[in-house]
């Protein structure tokens, strides 16, 4: 995300001939140097900060969120090797002396989801579920089958195979009796879902079942945005499925 803040108060006093000079000069930056090096995204101007609205927890208030001197102006989202590069292309932004500058700044490519249930059973009772790799269709939500060229054990290789999709190359990364699993679903060409499976013994009894996954957000790009909701959705469903399956025996 390249970040333009600049002065409006200059901007709004120049002359047309220095106004147009300045569009002009935008203009050729945007379809002669930066589109050529870079794919864009998006890009907008932004009205001026005098006419925004700020909304938060104790209400609407008129304004800024934060008052920044200069204030933000506009942005573009590029997609481009590195932040080294995304510099570079902000560099040959032909900004005029004084008038502001070009904040840098990486988008997040993955985040964590979390979720966790507790149940009465103990950890190896929950283990016993995960190492019935047979069983899973019955309470992982989504899941026809799952094809293992080996033993429920780090290293493990396979196919996964959920509703209404091929099946995708599936892996073991570690496996600790008791403790959980990692695993790695490859969605699409270097794109990998990685999923903990954590056990964590209560004081009192029970087990703190934790499902973390790591979403990249080149999933979104692949399934659309739709992935997410429904990804932590499965991930709440396979919990509370699991917990009473296991309480259940």
């Amino acid at each position: 995300m390249l970040l333009f803040y600049s002065d409006e108060k200059a901007i709004a006093a120049m002359s047309a001939t220095e106004r147009n000079r300045l569009i002009e000069a935008h203009v050729a930056y945007d379809h002669d140097f930066l589109r050529k090096r870079c794919t864009m995204l998006a890009n907008r101007a932004l009205q001026p900060s005098g006419t925004a609205t700020t909304v938060g927890p104790r209400g609407v208030t008129p304004g800024p969120a934060v008052v920044t001197d200069p204030p933000l102006t506009g942005f573009y989202l590029i997609d481009c090797a590195d932040q080294a590069e995304a510099i570079e292309l902000a560099g040959g932004y032909p900004m005029p002396e004084g008038l502001g500058s070009i904040e840098v700044r990486a988008v997040i490519q993955e985040w964590d989801y979390a979720p966790s249930v507790q149940t009465t059973a103990a950890p190896d009772a929950v283990w016993h579920q995960y190492d019935d790799v047979a069983s899973w269709p019955e309470w992982k939500h989504g899941i026809e089958r799952v094809e293992l060229d080996g033993p429920f054990a780090a290293g493990t290789t396979g196919r996964l195979v959920v509703t209404d999709r091929p099946a995708m190359p599936y892996r073991i990364v570690s496996a600790d009796p008791g403790q959980g699993y990692v695993s790695e679903t490859e969605l699409g060409a270097g794109i990998r879902l990685r999923i903990e499976h954590v056990l964590a013994a209560l004081p009192g009894g029970g087990t703190r079942i934790t499902h973390r996954v790591n979403v990249p957000r080149a999933a979104l790009d692949l399934f659309g945005h739709d992935f997410s909701p429904a990804l932590n959705d499965g991930i709440r469903r396979t919990l509370h499925a699991l917990t009473r399956r296991i309480e259940s025996d």
